[in-house]
């Protein structure tokens, strides 16, 4: 079995990048494939959102335990979590944070379970467009720093801390998106 994942963002409206996946291929190798394709640096505060068809987060799967999961919350880190444990149907959502600092997002569709066919390792299949970039650069210097020494995120002064259920709902993609609408066939495409 085979996950064909869709990675997009709102902030740069042309950039698609489909992700064929083993469903035992962890949550870092996926983060560590969408840093190198992306050409994103290590901040330290990536996390992964699962969230329910109206893009609320149901987990988080961090990257590092940042001692800021309450008592009745599970902890799921990305090196010993695995797609199958939460990708389980077609249509599935997920939100990745690549820079918390600055609030950025990519959106995750799990739009094909191909059976019969089993990717070795994850890859990029095709990608079109330019992803977003990781830091804004109209934000003072330090807010671009993301990771503190201790690993914890540093937030703009002026920017509320996040919160995953509210944060997933903002940056949903529009209504008006559909992942049927993307043609992937009809995209200038190049391998990575």
């Amino acid at each position: 079995m085979t996950y064909r994942l869709l990675l997009f963002s709102q902030e740069e409206e042309h950039f698609v990048m489909e992700i064929m996946a083993p469903p035992s291929a962890t949550f870092r190798e996926l983060h560590d494939l969408i840093l190198r394709a992306c050409s994103y640096t290590e901040l330290g505060n990536h996390l992964f959102l699962v969230c329910d068809e109206n893009w609320k987060t149901r987990e988080k799967i961090q990257l590092h335990d940042t001692g800021n999961t309450t008592m009745d919350e599970d902890l799921y880190l990305m090196d010993s979590t695995v797609l199958e444990d939460f990708l389980d149907e077609e249509g599935q959502h997920l939100a990745y944070t690549y820079a918390l600092s600055a609030r950025k997002t990519l959106i995750i569709e799990l739009v094909e379970t191909i059976f019969g066919n089993r990717a070795e390792t994850l890859r990029v299949s095709r990608s079109k467009g330019t992803p977003p970039a990781q830091t804004d650069d109209t934000l003072p210097d330090s807010t671009n720093d993301a990771a503190t020494a201790d690993g914890a995120a540093t937030l703009p002064a002026s920017a509320p801390a996040p919160d995953e259920d509210d944060y997933a709902a903002e940056n949903a993609p529009d209504d008006t998106f559909s992942a049927d609408e993307l043609d992937m066939e009809g995209f200038e495409v190049s391998d990575m």
